[in-house]
């Protein structure tokens, strides 16, 4: 009997799994991901690394717009703060969220664009381009799983004109 009991259960479970039930993931709501790229332009323009870094997972992966890689929370915090030590202090960032894809259960891929103004930033840093970041819910919390800001394509110069 109790053999027969798991047995529906199981199946019960699975049921449900495919007909995308209750444990199905949720999608970030236009107002979940506005509040993080929100979040992250309040703490930018506070100079505030600590808080940027807590919007990120303990192990996230971030790349920086030199083309650095910095993975998990402290190493994120430490480049934070010595890019608003020096180059990026004083400055704000403008973020502006565009699309918003699925890639698994409670894992989405997000896209937009930014804009640096103020501070000093060091020569042939961009000041606007695009993000993509990979967010994750954890504990019913959107966090940052991976960053990285994409500067806008360099394109070729005309040539002589006829």
């Amino acid at each position: 009997m109790t053999r027969r009991m798991g047995w529906f259960a199981g199946v019960a479970l699975l049921a449900t799994l495919m007909t995308g039930g209750a444990l199905q993931g949720q999608a970030p709501s236009d107002g979940e991901v506005r509040r993080l790229t929100e979040a992250y332009a309040q703490a930018w323009a506070k100079g505030d690394a600590k808080a940027i870094a807590a919007l990120h997972t303990t192990e996230a992966l971030r790349i920086g717009f030199d083309g650095k890689v910095f993975v998990g929370r402290a190493a994120i915090e430490q480049s934070f703060s010595s890019a608003f030590a020096s180059a990026y202090r004083g400055s704000k960032i403008g973020l502006t969220p565009g699309q918003t894809a699925r890639a698994a259960q409670d894992v989405y891929v997000a896209e937009g664009t930014f804009q640096i103004a103020g501070g000093m930033t060091p020569p042939g840093s961009p000041t606007r381009g695009r993000y993509l970041n990979t967010i994750v819910r954890m504990n019913g919390r959107w966090m940052i799983a991976g960053n990285a800001f994409l500067p806008p394509p360099v394109l070729p110069k005309p040539q002589g004109g006829e």
